[in-house]
Parts: C-alpha cells; sequence; structure tokens
C-alpha cells in the first residue's frame, strides 16, 4: 500500500454532546442508548444558521449536538465524502445553580471511503471495547492509521482515557454496557430465551425494590 498522511485518511477524538431537553436527556440513560452504540451524525442548522452536528442513535432518535468547533469540523469531512460514525463513551446529568443538562461523550469518528471496509471493522473492535467501560482513545497517531488500514485486526487499545468532569454535581448515568443493555441486545436479534431472561430480570429488580422498601417500614 502506498505511503500516505493519517490525516488523509483518518479522524477521531472524543466530543461532548448535550440533549436539547429533559425528554431527550432522561432517555439517554435508558436501552436506546446503551455505551459501545454506534450512530451517525445528522445535520441540522443551529439558532445563527449554522450547520450543527447531532447525534442519531440506532433507532433513529436524535440524542444531542456537538458545539460550533466540532461541527466545523465534521462538516469539513462530511464534503469530502468521509463517512462518519460515533461510538457511545457516557451518559450523565449535571445540575448546578445556573443550569441542570443532561449531557455525554462519544467517540467521532471519520474515515476516508476508500479504506472503508478496514475502518468498519476498526470501529467495530473500538466498540466493543467502549462497551466494557476501557475507553479506548480514539486520536490515532499515524503507526496505527497506518496499521489499521492494512490489517484492522492488528489494532489494541492503549491507556484508558478518564471520564471528564462535570460542571456542578454530577451523576453518571452509564459508561459500560450493562446487563441489562446485553440481554437487550440479545432479544433484538430474535433470541426468544433472553427476552424472557431479561424481562425476568426487571421482574426480579423491581421486586428487590419493592421487598427492600417493605422492609424499610415504608408500606
Amino acid at each position: 500500500m502506498a505511503h500516505f498522511n493519517a490525516s488523509d485518511v483518518y479522524f477521531g477524538t472524543y466530543a461532548r454532546f448535550v440533549a436539547p431537553d429533559k425528554k431527550t436527556g432522561a432517555a439517554l440513560g435508558g436501552p436506546d442508548n446503551a455505551v459501545g452504540d454506534i450512530g451517525t451524525i445528522e445535520w441540522q442548522l443551529d439558532q445563527d444558521k449554522r450547520q450543527q452536528a447531532w447525534l442519531k442513535n440506532p433507532y433513529g432518535a436524535l440524542i444531542g449536538h456537538l458545539n460550533p468547533m466540532v461541527s466545523h469540523t465534521l462538516a469539513i469531512y462530511k464534503a469530502k465524502g468521509w463517512e462518519i460514525r460515533y461510538v457511545l463513551s457516557f451518559t450523565a446529568y449535571s445540575d448546578d445553580v445556573a443550569r441542570s443538562e443532561y449531557w455525554g461523550e462519544a467517540a467521532i469518528i471519520a474515515f476516508a471511503p476508500r479504506y472503508a471496509a478496514q475502518f468498519e471493522q476498526f470501529l467495530s473492535t473500538f466498540a466493543s471495547r467502549a462497551a466494557d467501560g476501557l475507553r479506548p482513545d480514539p486520536d490515532l497517531n499515524s503507526q496505527a492509521v497506518e496499521a489499521i488500514a492494512n490489517d484492522p485486526s492488528s489494532w489494541q487499545p492503549g491507556a484508558k482515557v478518564k471520564i471528564p468532569q462535570g460542571d456542578g454535581r454530577t451523576a453518571i448515568l452509564k459508561d459500560h454496557r450493562t446487563l441489562h443493555d446485553k440481554l437487550l441486545d440479545q432479544a433484538r436479534r430474535k433470541n426468544p430465551g433472553c427476552y424472557v431472561i431479561g424481562w425476568a430480570f426487571i421482574f426480579a429488580v423491581i421486586a428487590g425494590v419493592v421487598w427492600l422498601l417493605h422492609s424499610m417500614g415504608l408500606f
């Protein structure tokens, strides 16, 4: 394969997104937004008539928007015809005197279409690591990019990237793929046994909460 500059082939970074309202934000803790999910980017005009990048989850819902700087960067890659994906990393809720908001971070990954097959395979591996809560670094050096373009299976994640602290009082909603998320994955793949187990798990949790409240004398 001919030599190439990494920036001509690949772009990756973590980016913060913000949910537009409480209803959308509350869904960030739900099963349709699991850590490790791979989604796409959709474009809408912001209040200043600029192209703003929104994260669109695998089920067609817009879950939050990126800031103007990241949106501008991705718009350039879009104009070049690159593929752009996101991998959900974690979701959170912050509350302080000035404002409260649901937010999170996603790994934003863009790549040249001529290497789509290689980077789609890398993306799948990256998402699997993210689902385990490892937070691999998507900002790859030139050697890693070239290695992936030659053999995507050769990629191994480096050091874990720490979750940033939010403003004010912050609660992390999800930072890994939960057992419930994994059971729902199986159910969505038409696995009836896991579907039944998933509902049994939910009922068991509810029963446990009811028992705990009863033991505390609340009813």
